[in-house]
């Protein structure tokens, strides 16, 4: 078996070719090597008067020495440069309501779903993307303010070429991949240009109730996780789930 560094991707570093598909598509990104935390700097520029005239802001970076992921959670970096450690900011009229997570979660399967289809794609409520039982992207949602001016921060890191050490049960892309369907620059790029698509329609869509389609979608993402206990039953336009034997509110997860 080769080792990882003789592969042809070891050179390959996805912070730094996400910036050249963002500066192609005239979005406004920041990539730097090595930082404490993309949402960190994200925060810290918010405002700043580089920032307030862009819709849209993202920043990504190699590797990052103080990742967070949801509540006390640490996101764990892996071999700088194979994963995608990046927080998207968006400049918004209002903060969006609760129903945003579920949204941008969902965002995040279609995004994935649309650009592999053929990989067993599910999430772990209410932050987690998943291939079978493995976990390969997490996402942490903030908003901040200033006067009336406010953005709303999606950090994301996902797995691409390859997991942490110590998390054995993560996962990255190119390792689910089949060797007829290997990872492509292509590929790579519809997947960032659909979930672009995807985080600003859910954006749109966050200041409404869960349609029907919506709530449908969910269902049947959660459900596909092989590790969930129980199964949802029903889901309302606020996202509360029901199982058998209990009916769960979102924000509570």
């Amino acid at each position: 078996m080769k080792k990882e560094s003789d592969s042809p991707l070891a050179d390959i570093r996805i912070g730094e070719v996400t910036e050249h598909w963002a500066q192609a598509q005239k979005i406004h990104c920041v990539y730097k090597p090595r930082i404490d935390s993309t949402n960190t700097l994200a925060k810290d520029e918010a405002f700043k008067e580089k920032s307030l005239s862009e819709q849209l802001v993202i920043y990504v970076t190699d590797t990052q020495s103080a990742g967070r992921g949801r509540g006390q959670n640490k996101w764990h970096s892996s071999t700088p440069g194979s994963q995608l450690l990046s927080t998207w900011s968006f400049m918004v009229e209002s903060a969006p309501q609760p129903i945003v997570s579920p949204m941008i979660g969902l965002a995040l399967y279609r995004a994935s779903c649309a650009t592999w289809p053929f990989l067993n794609w599910n999430l772990k409520a209410p932050n987690d993307l998943y291939i079978g039982q493995k976990k390969i992207a997490g996402l942490l949602l903030e908003t901040v303010s200033q006067g009336d001016d406010v953005r709303f921060l999606v950090g994301l890191g996902l797995n691409v070429l390859n997991s942490p050490d110590d998390l054995t049960q993560a996962t990255a892309l190119v390792r689910e991949l089949p060797p007829s369907a290997p990872l492509l620059a292509q590929d790579w790029i519809s997947f960032l240009e659909r979930l672009i698509f995807e985080f600003s329609f859910s954006l749109q869509q966050s200041f409404e109730e869960l349609n029907s389609t919506s709530q449908q979608a969910l269902l049947k993402a959660l459900n596909e996780h092989p590790l969930l206990k129980e199964k949802y039953t029903a889901m309302d336009g606020q996202a509360n789930l029901n199982t058998a034997s209990s009916r769960i509110s979102w924000q509570e997860l």
